[in-house]
């Protein structure tokens, strides 16, 4: 009888012994699980968003260039605004003024000498190439777009600060302000926008813009634009944190 009851005790504390192993190892699991969840209890992937633009107002500059004209090469200044429906959501507003300078080519094309009998004892003769007409410099420019932000999350600098970041894609249309005429344009772009503080941030953008050349080309052509700016946002902090 008493070698009975030692057996019981022993598979009693056996059975114990094995039930809290179970119970930590689901509760291990269930925490490893949570681990890159999309959702937790209504809390975003991105936990601790500290800088928010819902609601906000963004007033952004920025200067750009145009490089693949072959004809004029381009400088932009590009005042922006955009309103932010929701943290993923905006609308913008972007107006662009252009300098331009002409390429080299032009210069080039104007003083061409050849031999038209390929001797060359034969004087050469004029063959410059004057384009007719010449190129229509764009002047400004005028867009609304929408801008999506899929993408937001922080990076450290030598473990010294934290800084938030967000990542967006944008599309919309607008007008091309050339010298001697008026054109319908579509636009789609990327950047990306780095928050220095509560309300303010360095911005880098690219756009691509296409558009119908005017006579005698009559082409389809994009025109890529290489931009960095600032933003001021307001208020100066987000609601949340008022």
């Amino acid at each position: 009888m008493k070698q009975i009851q030692i057996m019981l005790f022993i598979l009693s504390a056996c059975f114990l012994f094995n039930s809290q192993d179970v119970l930590a190892q689901s509760k291990k699991t269930t925490e490893s699980s949570d681990v890159g969840s999309y959702s937790r209890e209504g809390i975003d992937v991105v936990q601790g968003r500290l800088f928010r633009k819902a609601l906000r107002h963004e007033f952004s500059l920025d200067g750009g260039l145009i490089v693949d004209n072959q004809f004029l090469f381009y400088q932009l200044l590009q005042p922006r605004y955009t309103f932010h429906l929701r943290e993923s959501i905006g609308f913008e507003l972007s107006f662009g003024k252009a300098f331009h300078q002409e390429r080299a080519i032009i210069d080039a094309l104007k003083d061409v000498q050849c031999d038209p009998d390929n001797n060359p004892s034969t004087p050469t003769v004029d063959c410059s190439v004057a384009l007719d007409p010449p190129p229509d410099p764009l002047k400004n420019m005028y867009f609304a777009n929408i801008i999506w932000s899929p993408i937001y999350g922080k990076f450290s600098i030598f473990s010294k600060k934290i800084y938030h970041f967000d990542i967006y894609m944008l599309a919309g249309g607008g007008m091309f302000d050339n010298e001697r005429s008026n054109r319908f344009a579509f636009n789609v772009g990327a950047g990306a926008k780095v928050f220095v503080n509560d309300w303010f941030a360095v911005r880098v953008d690219f756009r691509n813009i296409t558009v119908r050349e005017g006579a005698p080309f009559n082409q389809i052509v994009n025109n890529r634009i290489y931009s960095l700016g600032v933003s001021a946002f307001l208020p100066t902090k987000s609601r949340n944190n008022i």
